[in-house]
């Protein structure tokens, strides 16, 4: 049985009306076209003129840390460390013994006195329960005594590319990993139940696929997210397509993946192996991003590199001998040297592997050049803009400031696409599209960032779709709304290309279509997921 979706609007399309069957987007064309063609047990469903635009493609997030996120202490609303304080002790009053307290999404930036918790506050509000509170970013963390105990951290612990302020309980980089470990330890049941609510947010904000880092989230080791995901997959469970972006603790580890039989395009269109993803230095919002010069607000910073320019080159070749791309998190301009100069050597000419670099934000003309004749691809998170536009100047300074951030520079010149890295942002690919385009934050008035590098309406809809789709080798099948491709796509109430660009993130999903399947359907007043 057919369903024929008449009277819309389509991204990219002159067509009225589409057909779906089987999942597969079948016949495009005007309303009597359609209609003439239909049986009488096809279904209709009218659009009402509203506007479709294919399903989003966030290119790189976390599924599985954003459910962890959604069903943990969320403190992602938080405008002052009281706020976070008074939040602890509500879910103090109601956690059992023996269980953690595990919160995320405190920004001291936007605190009045800018003050992160520390370890003394924790301890006077829970003495015997552990606390691991993570910064927005994910790259700091604050604990309490008993975690530290737990993770068997002392005064003395120490860790390469990390740091462990054991006064304050604050944590930083490759030392987060010791509190992980110490977290309680994830089942088949509780990842499950984490992507699940993972996607049924995404679907509420209309993506349908996804290319996200999940393997060090659930533990030491990959196996279990991995074999989560092919059980889902297989029970086709999934409403959100997956293109893993593969992260190991170890070059041994990543050997130990490869000899197993993974590695790109292992799997189906619902779960499938992608790149390699390296993390190689910070965030600026912590000021631990690697940088070529001090942090013009903090001149005892630099950032530092999380892993050796050695290790690197290793995981590098042996993803190339696989035929895998590698995507490595470089933010600061150093790190982004660092990349560079791991890829000169392994990026064929017209990076046909697809090789990248993840956020593209501290980078100097020259890096950007360089970006654009090696054609690597570029994962960029025009969602960042909203906060980064408040610190960008004052952390990186004016001149360096002035080539950060470069969107449309990367969008025209090779394969660039767009993304959350939720937990770290909420996936909404409506905001994302409008802070691509105005470049002016919405949380903090008057802060904008490089207007010269605002992407068009158009070129910020194809950065989740058609360009996303083409940067996971999934361009035939995936980000256009014509015959022959998925029926991924969303349905919005405002045609967000010619609406005023200051109100797109105001339009509504009114429902997300996934395999042809109806994913999500909005309901007034529903705060799915949240």
């Amino acid at each position: 049985m057919a369903e024929a979706y008449i009277n819309g609007k389509f991204f990219h399309s002159d067509a009225e009306a589409i057909v779906v069957e089987e999942g597969i987007i079948t016949k495009t064309g005007t309303n009597a076209e359609i209609l003439a063609d239909l049986d009488k047990e096809d279904s209709i469903i009218d659009l009402s003129g509203t506007y479709t635009v294919p399903g989003f493609i966030d290119t790189h997030m976390h599924l599985l840390g954003l459910g962890q996120f959604l069903t943990n202490l969320q403190l992602d609303d938080c405008e002052s460390l009281q706020e976070v304080i008074d939040l602890l002790r509500q879910k103090a009053a109601v956690t059992k013994e023996g269980e953690w307290i595990i919160g995320r999404g405190y920004n001291e930036d936007n605190f009045p006195d800018h003050r992160r918790p520390d370890k003394a506050m924790l301890d006077a509000v829970c003495p015997n329960i552990p606390v691991s509170l993570t910064r927005a970013c994910g790259h700091a963390m604050t604990v309490n005594s008993k975690a530290m105990e737990l993770a068997g951290i002392d005064a003395d612990t120490a860790v390469d590319g990390g740091r462990i302020e054991f006064e304050t309980g604050v944590l930083e980089e490759n030392a987060i990993p010791l509190i992980h470990k110490a977290w309680p330890k994830d089942t088949p049941v509780s990842v499950r139940k984490a992507l699940l609510a993972g996607m049924k947010y995404c679907n509420s904000k209309g993506v349908t696929c996804a290319g996200s880092d999940d393997f060090p989230n659930a533990g030491e080791d990959y196996r279990l997210p991995l074999d989560v995901f092919e059980q889902m997959s297989y029970r086709e469970e999934m409403t959100v397509r997956i293109n893993e972006q593969c992260e190991f603790g170890s070059p041994k580890e990543f050997s130990e993946f490869l000899d197993d039989g993974y590695t790109t395009d292992v799997g189906n269109d619902l779960f499938r192996i992608g790149p390699l993803k390296l993390i190689t230095d910070g965030s600026l919002g912590a000021r631990t991003a690697a940088m070529s010069a001090p942090y013009a607000d903090d001149p005892s910073k630099r950032g530092y590199m999380a892993m050796s320019d050695e290790e690197m080159e290793l995981y590098v070749k042996l993803a190339a001998r696989f035929n895998m791309p590698a995507i490595a998190h470089c933010i600061g301009d150093e790190a982004v040297d660092r990349v560079l100069a791991a890829y000169e050597d392994v990026v064929l000419e017209g990076n046909p592997l697809h090789h990248g670099i993840v956020h593209c934000q501290i980078m100097r003309p020259d890096q950007i050049r360089r970006v654009i004749e090696k054609k690597l691809v570029c994962y960029f998170q025009s969602l960042f803009i909203d906060y980064d536009a408040s610190i960008l100047e004052a952390r990186a300074g004016k001149k360096l400031a002035q080539s950060c951030y470069p969107f449309k520079t990367l969008f025209e010149g090779t394969i660039a696409c767009n993304g959350s890295d939720a937990p770290v942002e909420l996936n909404d690919p409506l905001r994302g599209i409008q802070l691509a385009v105005t470049r002016e934050s919405l949380r903090f008035a008057g802060c904008s960032m490089n207007k010269e590098e605002a992407l068009s309406v158009e070129q910020a809809i194809e950065s989740y779709t058609e360009k996303a789709a083409e940067a996971l080798f999934m361009e035939d099948r995936l980000g256009r709304i014509a015959p022959g491709y998925y029926a991924d796509f969303a349905v919005l109430d405002t045609d967000i290309l010619s609406c005023d660009v200051h109100s797109i993130c105001e339009a509504k999903v009114l429902m997300t279509i996934m395999n042809g399947n109806r994913v999500y359907q909005y309901v007034p007043d529903d705060h799915t997921g949240r």
